[in-house]
């Protein structure tokens, strides 16, 4: 699903950079020379981070003093493009792009890629991966720009909430228990969550319920009852209100249009 390491040493551009995972990251933290791909050549830079597109070979031609080389499945980045629905989502890694990031950003992600290390090595299920890595995609490549005004601690809480909710979206819905999980109190979640995500607890319990509903929609074999009962409703007429409030049509519309 992910892997990511860091590498050294010296590379020649005869020989392609090996990916396990087809969604490809490299982040330079110390190097001199070139990464080449039919696409051009670009210089290796320390700051920069590189999306790199699933097509091609990658070939380095220089010295890595320090840089890690991330690679992950579609699966994992799909959370990603759920949470991001814009053009530029879906584009970042259908060819080469790069950001050059300034000296704090540059800190505040390799923070954030040690995390995930860390969360790697730890074998932390797909659900919790999937959110860091959409945490991390969001701020890397700067479609969140809320992200760049947060510290380091307050990203990890921003982390923290969001594998708590992916965990108990379906059942829990009290703001004391989500306080609980994160040690904090309900007020000082209630505020962080205004301020951070400018949503209340309920508001992001039900945009992830409904993002669950529309792929379980699209993508499963689920009657609709099953669907309204995986998702916690008590009764089927129930989700299909919801539903037609937050997506303005009904759920036979949106299957249909699927």
């Amino acid at each position: 699903m992910i892997q990511l390491e860091v590498i050294k040493g010296f590379y020649k551009r005869e020989k392609a950079l090996p990916a396990a995972f087809p969604m490809r990251i490299l982040v330079i933290k110390e190097a001199e020379g070139y990464l080449h791909m039919n696409s051009g050549d670009h210089k290796l830079i320390a700051g920069r981070i590189f999306f790199i597109p699933e097509e091609g070979l990658v070939r380095l031609d220089g010295e890595i003093q320090f840089a890690y080389w991330l690679t992950f499945s579609s699966i994992l980045y799909a959370e990603f493009l759920l949470q991001h629905l814009d053009p530029l989502a879906k584009n970042l890694f259908l060819k080469l792009s790069y950001r050059d990031l300034d000296a704090n950003e540059f800190k505040k992600t390799t923070s954030l890629i040690e995390q995930l290390r860390k969360e790697v090595d730890a074998r932390r299920d797909v659900a919790y991966l999937s959110q860091y890595l959409s945490l991390f995609l969001g701020y890397t490549s700067d479609l969140d720009g809320y992200l760049a005004a947060l510290s380091l601690d307050e990203l990890q809480q921003v982390l923290r909430f969001r594998a708590i909710l992916e965990q108990f979206y379906k059942t829990e819905r009290s703001i004391e228990f989500y306080a609980q999980g994160m040690g904090i109190s309900s007020r000082k979640l209630n505020l962080f969550l205004s301020k951070v995500l400018g949503k209340s607890l309920s508001s992001l319990i039900k945009d992830r319920i409904m993002r669950e509903a529309e792929m379980l929609l699209l993508h499963s074999d689920h009657s609709v009852d099953e669907i309204a009962k995986i998702l916690g409703f008590e009764q089927t007429s129930n989700f299909h209100s919801t539903f037609r409030r937050y997506k303005g049509v009904t759920v036979n519309q949106f299957s249909h249009l699927g």
